[in-house]
């Protein structure tokens, strides 16, 4: 086998320009579809990042929350749910997905309306209590337009509309509940009732207004939630049957909608690479037949010389196999190259560029079916040509 690789680039290397043509035919198709799969592949693991972006996969709330309950910014600060029911709601979203490697972020927040002095002045307000930490992990996209997280005690974040309105700036002081926090950020704003709120850590807000082992909102962030909504109908309907008093909702997420469109995407790039494709292994059929036709002679010299066919078919597909494989190599480096630009300077996903095994084996295997493909007839024909027919002057260029 070492030998026959070995006689088979050495019949590559004599042939340069052709050899150059029939590579090239080969590397164009497997780098596009090695660009779009590892594209789409960082997409898939940025999504998490992006559904961050446009709010949780879960929300479960109080089941009885009465319209005159909810306040103004449209967020529940007079019913509650026991803090026990958050591990019920993780056992019934595992049983669901399935994979324990599958990370599920909980998330859970504590509403109060309350009048909140700002210097002397007493300004009704909504106070989150939430842990920053946790937070975060579920919402990368989280951001602050000045200023830090809160790190210890008795400090808070003011959403964006909240401090511009009422002329907070950063290390002032809000007095809530009696007791004093420094604003030590102030929330970049999202069009939400989240630019309106006062953000404290959530175990003091508890304990400022008697709620301890009470939340307002339980959030759940998950992956598999996101991408398949078969699932994301089980889990809701789960979780609504087996747990009393709450009721799981399901946001209207652009998440979603954006992974519906990636897989349509995807479907509809790969068709077009299967086309690319079929173009490549006509070209190569040409130009492997036009490269056979101009090596008869050296086929009749060949089975002069006790040849056989099979070892005539062996000799040339190992040329045109290795041809393929050396293809593939080049094409999925130009398309991790390509991703890498895509991602850098277009797309901007953040993912990095990553070395898939099974991507490289795929770009591999669409090489050597290229070449095999277009080389098996032309090769098969050709080695029944017998001993007077190729030294006819016809085959001659």
């Amino acid at each position: 086998m070492k030998q026959l690789i070995v006689l088979a680039i050495k019949d590559i290397l004599r042939r340069k320009g052709k050899s150059l043509y029939l590579l090239l035919a080969i590397v164009i198709p497997v780098a596009i579809l090695s660009t779009i799969l590892l594209t789409f592949d960082n997409a898939d693991s940025s999504l998490s990042d992006l559904a961050s972006k446009f709010g949780f996969t879960l929300i479960i709330q109080p089941k009885n929350v009465r319209i005159d309950k909810i306040n103004q910014i449209g967020v529940n600060t007079a019913e509650y749910i026991p803090m026990g029911m958050v591990g019920e709601v993780e056992k019934i979203v595992c049983a669901i997905i399935h994979n324990p490697k599958d990370k599920i972020i909980t998330v859970v927040r504590l509403y109060i309306e309350e009048g909140i002095f700002i210097g002397k002045s007493k300004v009704d307000s909504v106070v989150a209590g939430v842990d920053f930490k946790t937070e975060l992990a579920a919402k990368p996209s989280w951001a602050l337009t000045e200023g830090r997280w809160p790190t210890g005690e008795r400090e808070a974040v003011l959403g964006g509309t909240y401090a511009s309105s009422r002329k907070i700036s950063l290390n002032d002081t809000v007095t809530i509940s009696g007791t004093g926090f420094t604003v030590v950020g102030i929330l970049q704003n999202y069009n939400s009732s989240e630019d309106y709120m006062i953000f404290a850590p959530f175990d003091e807000v508890q304990k400022l207004f008697d709620k301890t082992g009470l939340v307002s909102v339980i959030n759940i962030q998950n992956i598999s939630l996101d991408k398949d909504k078969k699932l994301l109908r089980a889990a809701i309907e789960d979780i609504n049957k087996n747990i009393p008093n709450v009721t799981a909702l399901s946001p209207q997420q652009f998440s979603t909608m954006k992974y519906t469109l990636l897989k349509k995407t995807l479907k509809f790039l790969i068709a077009i690479v299967a086309a690319t494709i079929a173009v490549s292994i006509f070209s190569i059929f040409n130009i492997v037949t036009s490269v056979l036709y101009s090596r008869v002679k050296e086929i009749g010299l060949l089975k002069t010389v006790g040849a056989s066919r099979s070892q005539l078919l062996t000799i040339f597909l190992s040329e045109y196999l290795t041809i393929g494989m050396i293809g593939g190599i080049i094409g999925y480096s130009m398309g991790l190259f390509m991703t890498y630009l895509l991602d850098s300077f277009l797309l901007k996903l953040g993912a990095g560029i990553r070395l898939n095994l099974l991507y490289l084996l795929m770009a591999l295997l669409v090489g050597v079916l290229c070449s095999f493909i277009s080389s098996f007839y032309p090769t098969h024909r050709l080695s029944k040509i017998k001993i007077t027919e190729s030294f006819r002057t016809q085959w001659e260029g």
